[in-house]
């Protein structure tokens, strides 16, 4: 109990932002759930849609890069307002057209959106924190945020769409979630508190009345180096760990891109049970995001990273056995919440690795190698459910995970 009060006294910044986040969740909810099945009310084909979809990939993977390079310019509070604007203007987009090349233009205007999104609001977020510990709890507190508005905002969208089939019924959620992300951009960019403030205070670190310096953003213990070899040691980490985030992006894409199908057809359930058995896994995500932080605090960084590690490798060897159907279901939960708490350790602390005024440029790369790692294992993970074989991807998992952890042991450690 006394954790979760201490979740609460996080700065202002940070629960400020975290109010905020639960408008882009219920926004993001609506659009996501309805948006396919209007396209397809409209009389695009099945391919088609997914033409869209993957157009979107490729422009969030190569603008990544660029927009975190803006950010050092305009400033993240400042993207990250126009991003939800952005995808604001495609979601209405989207309402209000009827043929392919506006749906093109819809989708060019969400990519971007969400670039500017992805690329700039972990940083802002830790641009709040005091110090690492303040870093994790924030960004665990996001997700969780997230996820369960995410979820109200789909079952808010489709108590709109009514389960009708014409066009007319998916535009109403498409309109309201333009309207909630549009108040939503203009909300962060009046209300986040301003990014100079910190700037200054990092300039000269403060003195508490009485004493030690504050914790600072720069991880400790580094030794100072010659500018020259510090700008090779900032390279390689760059690529180092974004390398890595392809790596384990790749191997929980196996499975992850594809749960709904791998569930359908393996327990041979009905679509109805389908979504209840995955609203249900996002409720645990949602407590998993929750207790993400104390697992750091309480057993040490590394600890629970390769604990959770060898957790989801088991998880995912045992969802390969042929399992009664009550046993698959409570392991598919658990596996829910074990990548959840992976995801968020690996994402909190490589972000928190780097100095404030690197943070940009690894946000880019992150979403540019995500996007590559998660794109190959998708398009594997297709082949394999095309042979109608739905328990391989859960091995292939699993085996992939063993690397991972034996890269993160081997490279990542040692300088995380």
């Amino acid at each position: 109990m006394a954790y979760l009060q201490e979740l609460w006294r996080l700065p202002a910044g940070v629960r400020r932002f975290l109010a905020t986040e639960a408008l882009y969740g219920i926004g993001i909810g609506m659009y996501a759930l309805v948006l396919n099945l209007h396209l397809l009310s409209q009389g695009l084909k099945a391919d088609q849609v997914g033409t869209l979809a993957s157009i979107g990939i490729l422009i969030m993977g190569v603008s990544a890069i660029p927009v975190s390079l803006l950010a050092n310019r305009l400033g993240r509070k400042r993207l990250l307002a126009v991003g939800a604007g952005f995808v604001a203007a495609g979601s209405l987009t989207y309402a209000v057209s009827e043929s392919f090349g506006y749906f093109l233009a819809a989708q060019t205007l969400v990519s971007v959106g969400l670039t500017l999104v992805e690329t700039t609001e972990v940083q802002l977020l830790f641009r709040y924190c005091a110090n690492r510990k303040e870093e994790t709890r924030a960004y665990s507190l996001m997700f969780a945020v997230f996820t369960a508005f995410t979820g109200a905002g789909m079952l808010a969208a489709g108590y709109l769409a009514g389960g009708g089939g014409d066009g007319g019924t998916y535009r109403t959620p498409l309109l309201l979630s333009a309207a909630i992300l549009l108040s939503l951009g203009v909300l962060r960019a009046v209300w986040l508190p301003s990014e100079k403030k910190r700037a200054a205070a990092e300039d000269k670190p403060a003195t508490p009345s009485g004493g030690a310096p504050q914790e600072t953003l720069v991880p400790s213990g580094e030794p100072e180096e010659a500018p020259a070899t510090a700008k090779i040691g900032l390279r390689r980490k760059l690529w180092l760990f974004a390398f890595f985030l392809a790596l384990i992006s790749g191997s929980l894409a196996l499975t992850g891109s594809f749960l709904n199908v791998i569930v359908k057809f393996r327990l041979d359930w009905a679509d109805g049970s389908v979504s209840q058995l995955l609203a249900a896994n996002g409720l645990v995500l949602f407590v998993c995001s929750l207790l993400t932080p104390y697992l750091i605090e309480r057993f040490g960084r590394n600890t629970a990273i390769v604990a959770v590690f060898a957790s989801n490798l088991l998880l995912f060897a045992l969802l390969y056995a042929q399992l009664p159907e009550l046993l698959f279901v409570a392991l598919f939960l658990l596996r829910g919440g074990g990548t959840t708490m992976l995801s968020n350790l690996l994402d909190s602390q490589l972000m928190s690795a780097f100095s404030d005024r690197e943070r940009n440029l690894f946000a880019g790369m992150r979403s540019v190698f995500r996007s590559a790692g998660s794109s190959g294992a998708t398009y594997a993970a297709g082949w394999i459910l095309a042979g109608e074989d739905y328990r391989l991807p859960f091995l292939l998992t699993a085996v992939a995970l063993a690397f991972v952890l034996a890269f993160y042991a081997k490279w990542i450690r040692p300088v995380l």
